[in-house]
């Protein structure tokens, strides 16, 4: 067999076994781990403290600390870590903390960037059981005892990631991000919580142990993914990360073209930093338990390549042989692929309705969702994961860049 032939092998066969193995994998957790409230502890509920990290929210900080004074948690503490905006958010916060005692709007007019700005929180906070949202999110108010239940299953854990639905859906662009978040993101998340090895823990909403994160030294402030990047690094720790979907938390999504290049970009940039941070040592024997994640993320990036140089032989191949089948048989699967990616979000859809009842409506979108989403996605891969598997993490730290999209 001609190396063309494994590679279109490989193109044919990976979207539809990963595709597959989530489906099972998030069928299974939603048997067997969801639909339960928030049990409380043996010991009672542990206080918990929120970090939210901000720069320039004037337009959104609000909400966001309005939504965390209906937070319903008996131990609370919620730091609004202000990184040196230029704007008002901090008169915004305040303004909305209102006679609020658990809510602190620290400010000392530095800028840090996001990663050294949670640090420094993570150091301020009064309890061991930190929660990290962003500051243009709506946390929902039984957000905290979910995660808090979750993490306090055992002391193994170290990070529980939360839930998060679009909020702002009045376009095709965000619409397509709900169909992601459950068809990709939630089945992902799932999948891996069976074994306890979530690999991102993201920053719109995760519940950390503040010991084990200052103990493998906090977020990277040169990492273009921090979250992801720490992730990895508890879980080489030896730590447990998990996932609770009835932690629901809102966010605010890119509602255009440039504002979701951006933000992609980024990701693919930062899940390259990663790899090639982490490639090495997670080789060893004793991180066997981190080969699925790693390789799952390796192989994306190499099928997206995979499927550039396919669809340039294809092409060639039929101009030149234009009655060799082979070319229309590579179509034909290509729709056979799409085929699969809709039954997914389909199976994600059934899995997420008690959730979110409102995401069947989005699914009218099906038709331009592997075709046109999956195109930036792949773009962003070859262009911005290229360079953060060759180049590595940048020299000085990371700053807050991605545009914000008009309210």
């Amino acid at each position: 067999m001609h190396l063309i032939d494994l590679l279109l092998v490989f193109l044919a066969f990976y979207p539809v076994v990963t595709g597959a193995a989530w489906m099972v994998g998030g069928v299974l957790f939603r048997v067997l781990e969801e639909g339960r409230g928030p049990v409380r502890p043996p010991a009672g509920w542990p206080g918990v403290t929120v970090l939210v990290p901000a720069y320039n929210e004037e337009q959104v900080i609000a909400r966001c600390v309005e939504a965390l004074r209906r937070v319903d948690y008996p131990e609370l503490q919620v730091l609004i870590l202000n990184d040196g905006s230029k704007d008002a958010t901090v008169a915004a916060a305040r303004a909305a903390a209102g006679d609020d005692a658990r809510i602190t709007v620290l400010d000392d007019g530095v800028n840090l960037g996001k990663a050294d700005r949670l640090n420094d929180g993570m150091r301020r906070a009064r309890h061991d059981l930190v929660l990290v949202t962003d500051a243009d999110t709506h946390l929902h108010p039984e957000a905290v005892r979910h995660l808090t239940a979750r993490m306090m299953r055992s002391p193994r854990y170290a990070a529980i990631a939360g839930s998060p639905r679009v909020t702002n859906r009045g376009g095709v662009i965000t619409a397509m991000q709900m169909l992601e978040t459950a068809s990709l993101i939630g089945l992902m998340r799932r999948t891996h919580a069976l074994a306890g090895r979530v690999g991102t823990v993201a920053g719109v909403l995760g519940l950390f142990r503040r010991d084990a994160v200052l103990a493998v030294g906090g977020y990277d402030a040169q990492m273009a993914t921090e979250d992801i990047e720490l992730t990895w690094r508890l879980l080489e720790a030896g730590h447990l990360t998990g996932f609770e979907p009835n932690a629901l938390v809102g966010m605010e999504v890119p509602q255009t073209v440039r504002g979701i290049w951006a933000q992609r970009t980024r990701w693919a940039r930062g899940q390259g930093e990663v790899l090639r941070t982490h490639g090495r040592r997670i080789c060893h024997p004793r991180h066997m338990a981190l080969w699925p994640i790693a390789l799952e993320a390796l192989l994306s990036y190499v099928w997206v390549l995979t499927m550039l140089v396919a669809t340039v032989y294809g092409v060639v191949h039929w101009i030149r042989f234009p009655e060799d089948t082979k070319f229309q048989w590579m179509l034909a699967w290509g729709v056979g692929i799409a085929v699969i990616a809709m039954l997914q979000i389909a199976v994600a859809t059934a899995v997420e309705l008690r959730l979110d009842p409102k995401l069947p409506y989005a699914c009218l979108l099906l038709p331009l969702y592997p075709l046109a989403y999956w195109t930036i996605n792949a773009l962003a891969a070859i262009f911005a994961q290229t360079k953060g598997l060759v180049r590595g993490p940048r020299e000085k730290r990371v700053v807050w860049d991605l545009p914000r999209s008009p309210s």
